[in-house]
């Protein structure tokens, strides 16, 4: 069962996990408009190279995480603070129409009729900011994990005004419904003309790395800035909840929560958190109803906790009360799964064999997972990711979904090319792995 249950991930990986569900339409993705960083690079990197062996140490990434943030700083702001989804790694900027062109005809023979006809009408500006919440998310949280780790401010100071920017569009988003949280479509251009123009609300998969983002400057926040976040976290849960956990997905199908289902990424900590803040019983309910969707039979903690900070931040919340959700035995099962599926990785490139002849490197289907697993200080967890996150070096040519080095060996007419030159959300999400497992270790050490 574990061996078929892992076959389906690889397969399910080659199909959403590159941009979550849409992939699943063979979409593609393209930014919009170069854009000068808001934010100062950090210092130059040392040249030398990582050292790629059994026995790699948090040290060996810190020149890899360095470049990725500079490259992040300098490349993936558009002229408002927003952040791309994905520029062309070839270029380091947004991809150019041209190019972009000739993936049209595959967007038409999509599926869901809804999403290829917004794609097909204005890919520039849909595909741009696709992802946008998701990198936001990451990038913000992974910027205070670096506070928390090395005690420098400007890092902090940084992600909270990242945040401001998103919680504008989380205000403006309030005119569709309190509480509705709207992907940013063509960002602040037109007055947010294209995301009024969609109306598609944040699936779970971009409201859970938001939330790990929003979740780590609340602990920082204070007074009536901390009182906004809690806000705005409960509001946004609570447009899901008065709908039973299902909204439309695409305007074509409804989404929905069941045992072991990925939505239970935002769910499960949201629902912790307003329990807490609030100490409602109508959250703390809720919280006892829904927790056993990922524990016991039938339950995927892979699947559940597919972004790594879900589970970290669930953690936080439930305190002492969560070994018992989620007892060590328990743990110990996903932990083991994980390191089944990244079997099928190899080097170089960390790579499995994917559609269309491409290769693909690990992301949502077990890896992040066994980053959330590290964060805990899960036996043996730094160690195996820290292997994985090592075979990325070179930045941002070893950022994309689907290894740079095949790129021009795909079809030009197939996405697998264009997800191959497509750099943004996974460096960011190596960043923020990178920085909780520099926590980890830190806590380790000490």
């Amino acid at each position: 069962m574990t061996m078929t249950r892992n076959f389906l991930w690889i397969t399910f990986l080659t199909l959403s996990v590159v941009l979550g569900d849409a992939v699943l339409m063979g979409l593609a993705w393209f930014p919009l408009v170069a854009a000068q960083s808001p934010f100062p690079p950090p210092p130059a990197a040392d040249s030398s190279p990582i050292a790629n062996d059994a026995n790699i140490t948090i040290s060996n990434l810190q020149n890899t995480a360095t470049a990725a943030e500079r490259y992040i700083n300098e490349h993936l702001f558009d002229p408002d603070g927003l952040m791309y989804s994905y520029i062309d790694v070839q270029t380091g900027k947004p991809f150019e129409e041209d190019y972009v062109a000739h993936f049209k005809e595959n967007v038409r023979r999509a599926k869901s009729w809804s999403a290829h006809h917004r794609a097909n009408s204005d890919p520039v500006t849909y595909w741009s900011y696709e992802d946008s919440v998701i990198t936001a998310g990451c990038y913000m949280e992974a910027l205070a994990l670096k506070h928390q780790v090395t005690g420098d401010a400007a890092p902090l100071e940084q992600a909270f005004k990242i945040w401001n920017r998103y919680k504008h569009i989380y205000f403006v988003s309030q005119v569709h419904g309190s509480g509705s949280f709207l992907r940013p479509y063509g960002g602040f251009a037109g007055g947010f003309a294209g995301m009024n123009k969609w109306m598609e609300p944040l699936g779970t998969d971009q409201a859970s790395p938001l939330l790990g983002g929003q979740y780590a400057l609340w602990k920082y926040a204070k007074g009536e800035e901390k009182k906004e976040l809690s806000d705005i976290i409960i509001k946004t849960l609570t447009w899901y909840e008065q709908q039973d956990f299902r909204y439309v997905w695409y305007k074509t199908i409804i989404h929905t929560w069941e045992k072991g289902g990925h939505a239970g990424s935002f769910y499960l900590p949201a629902i912790a958190f307003a329990a807490q803040i609030t100490g409602e019983e109508k959250w703390q309910n809720l919280l006892q109803e829904k927790l056993p969707f990922a524990q016991g039979s039938g339950a995927d903690l892979m699947r559940t906790f597919k972004w790594g900070s879900d589970l970290v931040t669930l953690a936080d919340l439930l305190g002492p009360d969560f070994e018992q959700a989620f007892p060590q035995d328990l743990l110990d099962s996903g932990y083991e799964e994980a390191l089944e599926h990244l079997e099928k990785f190899t080097l170089p490139g960390m790579s499995a064999p994917a559609s269309g002849g491409a290769r693909v490197r690990p992301s949502e289907a077990g890896f992040y997972f066994l980053c959330g697993l590290a964060g805990l200080g899960h036996p043996g967890a730094a160690e195996k990711a820290l292997s994985v996150l090592s075979a990325s070096k070179k930045v941002p040519e070893d950022f994309t979904f689907f290894l740079n080095e095949d790129s021009e060996k795909l079809p030009e007419d197939e996405f697998v090319q264009l997800q191959a030159r497509a750099v943004g959300r996974p460096l960011v999400i190596w960043y923020r792995n990178y920085w909780i497992l520099r926590k980890a270790t830190l806590r380790e050490n000490k």
